[in-house]
């Protein structure tokens, strides 16, 4: 009699405690949604008052949030990150762009620029990028010590921010590709890549004046070549009497020396 007596009274207890949980966990979880409600009521009302912009060197910060186009006073999460960073890819030198929301009110803007590989020669200057993409001449703090490619085709189809499909400038871009990769300094020292209407391309150098009849594929195999021939002979040498170089056949390097 006296067990059944005290299980009631544990029943009685276990019951009242459970009851008060359930209280205590309903009444947490609707202060957590009071809490959450009040967060998003609030984060729809604050605006934009800082736009941060990282990566640049070539456009300006300015030049970015011109681009994003956003309305004065616009709150923060009410912007439609896609459409901005579309309006940013605007611009030829932007690559690739994310955009973060940074609480309580800041965008984040993270760009990363197309870098220029040659200055295009045409019916006007250009730069262009290794993938072919034609980009504007534009005046910038960063400076680029790259070389022109001249000589260039088609002057009509040559519009910015698209790329360009031409053969001889591909081959332009795969030597310069392949000159950075194996000599820093022979890149340097190349001043001028001439292309001539789909035959052999010609390099011009700034130490020796004289032309290097590249010709046309296995630029890597070539500018090894080249690079063992530059340092062997031509660094540090006179170089005045060199008529041209040639570097198409596969066992040598033939040089022309004026008579």
């Amino acid at each position: 009699m006296e067990n059944e007596q005290f299980n009631n009274e544990n029943d009685e207890q276990q019951s009242t405690h459970g009851k008060r949980v359930y209280v205590y966990f309903t009444l947490l979880t609707f202060l957590v949604l009071a809490v959450f409600g009040v967060k998003a009521k609030w984060q729809n009302h604050v605006p934009v008052r800082q736009v941060s912009v990282e990566g640049l060197s070539v456009i300006s910060k300015d030049e970015i949030v011109r681009l994003m186009n956003l309305q004065p006073n616009v709150p923060m999460y009410q912007i439609d990150l896609t459409a901005v960073q579309k309006n940013i890819l605007s611009n030829s030198f932007v690559e690739k762009v994310i955009i973060k929301r940074d609480a309580p009110s800041t965008l984040r803007v993270i760009i990363e620029e197309r870098k220029p590989a040659a200055i295009l020669v045409a019916n006007e200057l250009y730069y262009i990028a290794g993938d072919g993409t034609v980009l504007p001449y534009i005046a910038s703090s960063e400076t680029y010590d790259i070389p022109v490619v001249s000589g260039v085709d088609s002057l009509n189809k040559i519009k910015t921010g698209q790329k360009l499909i031409n053969a001889d400038v591909q081959e332009a871009l795969e030597i310069i590709t392949a000159c950075k990769m194996i000599s820093e300094n022979l890149f340097h020292a190349i001043s001028e890549i001439r292309l001539r209407k789909g035959h052999d391309l010609i390099l011009y150098s700034f130490e020796t004046g004289a032309p290097i009849i590249f010709g046309k594929g296995d630029a890597v195999k070539k500018m090894v070549k080249l690079e063992a021939f530059w340092q062997k002979f031509l660094q540090n040498s006179d170089t005045k009497d060199i008529q041209y170089i040639d570097i198409r056949f596969d066992d040598q390097v033939v040089v022309s020396r004026k008579s």
